[in-house]
Order: structure tokens, then sequence, then C-alpha cells
């Protein structure tokens, strides 16, 4: 619902601010993209069975490592973002549970998706490594076993709950937010994608829902790229 008074104008240097954390998901997501893209065929690699995947992690482990920890800083900068839009929802007189709960879903997707991404940075290449140093069938089984487990478990946690669900149901909320603040474009582009996020989460249940995950990354970045310049105009409206 729209008030007529504003409870918390944002400033210009707010505005930009806003719109850099905007523009923030799509420069950082764009290093996981091109370098574990290039290195290890990410994220279709995720899919791979683990006697496949030891051996392409061991071979690039400097990119894996470069990659993911820009996948980990995409996470960790939707923390900041989640609330930014909170804030610029109130200023636009967007009242009611809506604000709260659109930043709780963002803090929640970011928390799971980093949960998920840090195994990356530590259990995986040491068990790429101890695969790739050893001959025994019996330490090889043992690691692939232990990728087979933590990438099921900590797969879950990050890329069902955190990329698909949580912030499939984000972006619906930052979608309905827009809406109210009569960025209508905007609105329904995000919601449609939340929707299709979220959707994602049951390709388990209906494979043929398994194409929207080579299809929503990418019109996501479109959609923040957009939003990023929709909030640039907005900023040179603003008061100093």
């Amino acid at each position: 619902m729209i008030t007529a008074s504003p409870a918390a104008p944002m400033t210009r240097a707010d505005m930009l601010t806003l719109v850099l954390l905007v523009a923030a998901q799509v420069v950082l997501f764009l290093v996981p993209l091109i370098v574990l893209g290039q290195a290890i065929g990410w994220p279709a690699s995720l899919r791979l069975p683990a006697s496949e995947a030891l051996p392409l992690i061991a071979r690039n482990a400097m990119a894996v490592l470069i990659g993911y920890w820009g996948y980990l800083l995409t996470a960790t900068a939707m923390l900041p973002l989640a609330l930014a839009l909170r804030r610029f929802a109130l200023a636009q007189g967007v009242h009611g549970g809506l604000p709260d709960t659109m930043a709780a879903m963002g803090v929640a997707a970011a928390v799971l998706k980093t949960l998920g991404i840090v195994r990356w940075l530590s259990a995986m290449p040491n068990l790429a490594g101890l695969h790739a140093a050893t001959t025994d069938p019996i330490v090889r089984a043992a690691a692939e076993v232990s990728y087979a487990a933590l990438n099921g478990y900590a797969g879950s946690v990050g890329e069902l709950l955190g990329v698909q669900l949580f912030s499939g149901l984000w972006l619906m909320l930052v979608g309905i937010m827009l809406l109210c603040t009569n960025l209508r474009i905007n609105g329904i582009a995000g919601l449609a994608i939340g929707v299709a996020f979220a959707t994602t989460a049951l390709r388990t249940l209906v494979p043929a829902f398994e194409i929207l995950s080579t299809i929503v990354p990418p019109l996501a970045l479109g959609w923040f790229v957009v939003l990023a310049v929709t909030l640039a105009r907005l900023a040179t409206r603003t008061k100093a």
C-alpha cells in the first residue's frame, strides 16, 4: 500500500548506493559464470558424478577457487542489497509486512547460498587433491562417497533452498514491491523471474522444469541491469 508521506526519505547518495548494490549482483556473478564456465563447465558440472567431477576440480583448482570466491561475494552482497531494498520500499511509502518479509527472504537466501558455496573453498578442493594424489581405489572411493554426500547436503542447502526457493521468493516480493511503487515493468518482470526461480526447486519432481535452470539466470542478470538503470534515473531526480 502507498501512503502519502514516505516514512524514510532516501538521499541521492542512498539511491546511488542502492544502484551500486544492484549492479554488483551482475558484475560479481560474471566472475563464476565466466571463470567456472570456462574451467569446469559450471553450472552443468554440478550434475557430474564424483568420479568425473573430482579430477576436473583437481586440474582446475585455482580457477575453482577464484570462481567460487566471486560467487561467495555475490551471495554476501545480497545482504546489504536486501536491506537497501527494504529502505527503498519504506521511502516509497510501502508499508505493512511487505518490506520486512522481503528483506527476511533476501537475507535467508544470502545466508543459505553462502553456506552452500563455502564447501567449494574448503572441502571440495581437499577431496579433489586427495583423489588426484592416490591410485588406491579404496581411498578414491572414499573421496567420491564424501564428495557425493557433501554435495547432496550442501548442494540442497545452497542451490535448492538458497538459489532457487528463497531467492525466488525474494525476487517475487521485490517484484510486488516495485509494482507498489509504480515501477510496473520492473515489477512484473521481477515477479515472473522469481516464480521461475522458485519453480526450478521442483525439478526433481517435474524433470521438465530442469530447462529453467539454464534459462532463468541470464534473464535475472538482464533484469538486474534494467533495474539498476531504472534506479539510477530515479537517483538523478532525488534531492542530494
